[in-house]
């Protein structure tokens, strides 16, 4: 068998459902007056394009090669539309078909404005499109996808099968998990063959390993060691404990291993970088778990209220359904969650379901706490990064800067086992982590903790934080916690491409007119679509405000003082249209301070940065070089944990939150307020939509909820309380937005919100 695309993740949607999306994004580069350049190989995948935009009406242009075979084509008796030879300077509203390996040349530089998307099964791959440094990727192909190769096997029943090309020996692992005798021909599979069965599989000849592995080795690599190594950092609240415990489990962990499970004990599937969410909801889980145990959903409710955790709801429902023997690997949870992301709604609980059944008790628990994004057991990341450097014996501050460059634990976990941390630096389309401010309350206050004689000030801007990668014709926009808003904010892409040079900028996007900055509530429009609307540019303008260079033409800045990266900007001058970089001013004394905050103000914006001028950028570090004053009005980033219907003209809807912040002794949310004034009556509906799909149970008018949606609280003061579990309360609270560039993750804690108290 021929098994390019042998791994689960291979899931190519029907034909014609590509088709229209090729077609949406032609039309939209054309409406944008930019040429839309289709890459797929001269013979067979233009001629079947062309076939499909039959009814689309587009005037089409066909590269040379692919115009020589059409040709032939056409001798052989196959009709397709009008289409005409590409000449240079006649692009202009068609559509042009070109092979792939146009990407970089002359040809496609000359084109002027031009949108690219290359035609390929490996668009499944959700990295795709920067592995062929194109705009977008469609996954049409002539080879079979994961599941018909799986077809075909079933179908034709084979004795004994061998696979070959692309992910052969992946293929061959998958059909002996389902009792094929197959292997791959001209791949290694020592590992492949000595993990698996240790009986012949009972419909097929037995398979020798090549090598057979000791039982340690493989007892290493089963996720059941994983998940025991939970359970023992769980048990201690020693900080040197948690990190002995866990640097001893990362030196047993194969090394393809590695990185995987350093990652998990952070919480998450997948490394924040690689921008994937698994998308697996509660009622999946829920039914998962239900269909398992043979519970109905009110016998689930009554399992959760007992520990008003997920991960230990699975360990109670799964006492008597689990399996008794762990055999799942961490090669195996990895698959199951890369298949997770690839799987589309009602495709992802069969998989969960399935994985759900192979686990013991305590795999079942952390699986799910993994999945859930919170394995609760005392382990922060700054925790695994340093019994990565216990485990490994490197410098702790090495395994830090790293991690920081890298934006990947699992990475820097690699590279501190082979002793190659050095290696790591800042990288193009690899964002790190932003620089943080410390806020301060007033001018004295900000005067005092600054040791330069005299600070550089900048207003704080109501926008979105945002890092601006580019390189040639390539730009990625990502937000403060690493994800890609590229697509959000054409505009700002399409105006950075004009950049002369290859950089990297740390600034803000900023809702604008003219001069003047607009409300966040303008930005907010903006926010979270996912297919461009080409009119949002006009009614939404938006600028990108930089303050810092990072990164200019190949050499890092990170390391030389704020003064020197600023000049470096400032020679970039002038900037494309919809570019400005933020103004500064010098300040010698608290007064000049106060008088500085009170002129960003009075610009809209929110309040005022406080610098350094000799300060490195420190990616993900909240220092003293930076300090914030945001003294008008104080605010809390909190979750909500609860929705009540309101009263009166919204009593249909959920418009009533509690929220919580989170308690970093115990890790757990502490409620410390109510509102339910500040958003509008979209925002409003748009919650109770979310909110009564994520609601965990229902109390008569109100709701628990997930704790996914973050607010950001305004307050006139925080008093103690003893009607919310943190022990304060907010005095008149005011919603002033919905965060959402923030996670659950980035709320305030309740150390801040004590901090806050006034007698």
């Amino acid at each position: 068998m021929e098994t390019t695309f042998g791994r689960p993740q291979y899931r190519f949607p029907p034909t014609a459902e590509v088709l229209r999306s090729i077609i949406r994004f032609c039309q939209e580069a054309l409406d944008n007056d930019e040429t839309p350049v289709l890459l797929g190989y001269s013979l067979g995948k233009s001629q079947e394009l062309l076939c499909g935009l039959a009814e689309a009406g587009f005037a089409l242009s066909l590269h040379g090669s692919a115009y020589k075979l059409t040709k032939i084509y056409e001798q052989l008796g196959q009709k397709f539309p009008a289409y005409e030879r590409y000449e240079a300077g006649k692009t202009k509203g068609k559509v042009l078909v070109c092979p792939p390996n146009v990407v970089g040349s002359a040809m496609l530089r000359n084109l002027g404005r031009a949108r690219t998307a290359v035609l390929t099964g490996w668009a499944a791959d959700p990295n795709c499109r920067y592995r062929y440094g194109v705009d977008a990727a469609f996954p049409l192909s002539d080879h079979a996808d994961f599941p018909d190769l799986l077809e075909f096997v079933k179908r034709v029943s084979p004795k004994i099968i061998y696979t070959v090309h692309g992910f052969a020996a992946d293929f061959a692992h998958t059909l002996r998990d389902l009792s094929y005798d197959a292997r791959a021909l001209g791949v290694s599979e020592q590992m492949g063959l000595a993990l698996r069965e240790t009986a012949p599989p009972p419909r097929a000849r037995a398979v020798a390993p090549l090598v057979e592995k000791p039982r340690p080795e493989f007892s290493d690599a089963l996720f059941v060691r994983f998940a025991e190594a939970c359970a023992a950092i769980a048990s201690t609240s020693r900080k040197l404990e948690k990190i002995r415990v866990l640097a001893a489990y990362l030196q047993t962990v194969p090394e393809p291993n590695l990185a995987d499970a350093a990652i998990w004990f952070t919480g998450t599937p997948f490394a924040p970088v690689e921008n994937k969410v698994l998308q697996l909801g509660w009622a999946v889980l829920r039914d998962a778990l239900c269909a398992i145990a043979g519970l109905n959903e009110e016998s689930f409710h009554q399992a959760y209220l007992r520990h008003s955790d997920l991960g230990e709801t699975a360990h109670d429902i799964m006492r008597l359904h689990a399996s008794l023997e762990p055999r799942l690997t961490l090669d195996d949870i990895r698959r199951l969650f890369e298949d997770l992301h690839a799987a589309r709604g009602k495709a992802k609980f069969p998989i969960f379901k399935a994985a759900l059944e192979q686990c013991t008790t305590i795999e079942a628990k952390y699986l799910v706490k993994i999945v859930t994004g919170d394995l609760r057991i005392g382990l922060k990341e700054g925790l695994v990064e340093e019994a990565i450097a216990e485990a490994f014996d490197v410098p702790a501050d090495a395994v830090r800067q790293t991690n920081l460059l890298r934006g990947h634990v699992g990475e820097t976990a690699a590279l501190a086992r082979t002793n190659r941390l050095a290696e790591a630096s800042l990288l193009p389309f690899r964002p790190v982590k932003f620089m943080l401010a410390s806020p301060e309350e007033t001018a004295a206050d900000i005067w005092q903790r600054m040791q330069s004689p005299a600070v550089w000030l900048e207003d704080k801007y109501d926008g979105i934080r945002c890092q601006l990668h580019k390189v040639g014709p390539r730009v990625e926009l990502y937000s403060r916690d690493l994800k890609e808003i590229t697509r959000t904010f054409f505009d700002i892409v399409d105006a950075a491409r004009t950049f002369p040079v290859d950089l990297i900028l740390d600034g803000e996007l900023l809702a604008m007119r003219g001069d003047r900055a607009l409300p966040f509530s303008e930005l907010q429009k903006r926010l979270g679509r996912r297919e461009f609307d080409l009119f949002l540019g006009e009614e939404v303008p938006i600028n990108y405000i930089a303050f810092d260079l990072l990164w200019l033409n190949g050499e890092s800045l990170l390391n030389q003082p704020l003064a020197e990266r600023r000049r470096a900007l400032e020679a970039l001058l002038p900037f494309p249209e919809k570019f400005r970089v933020a103004g500064i001013s010098q300040a010698a004394s608290a007064a000049e301070i106060e008088a500085a905050f009170v002129a960003a103000r009075a610009r809209n914006n929110e309040g005022l940065m406080v610098k350094d001028p000799a300060s490195a950028y420190t990616p993900g570090r909240r220092g003293l070089s930076w300090l914030k004053l945001k003294k008008a009005y104080a605010t809390l980033d909190c979750v909500v944990v609860g929705a009540e219907y309101g009263h009166g003209k919204r009593k249909d809807v959920l418009s009533d939150y509690t929220f919580a912040v989170r308690d970093e002794a115990s890790n757990q949310l502490k409620t410390i307020g109510k509102a339910y004034t500040g958003l509008t009556d979209v925002e409003i509906a748009d919650l109770t939509k979310h909110f009564l799909n994520t609601a965990i149970r229902q109390h008569g008018r109100y709701f628990e909820v997930e704790p996914q949606v973050v607010l950001e609280i305004a307050f006139d003061r925080i008093q103690p309380s003893d009607r919310h579990s943190s022990g304060l309360a907010m005095r008149f609270p005011r919603i002033l937005r919905v965060r959402t560039d923030k996670s659950p993750a980035d709320i305030d804690t309740l150390a801040v919100a004590r901090s806050l108290v006034r007698d």
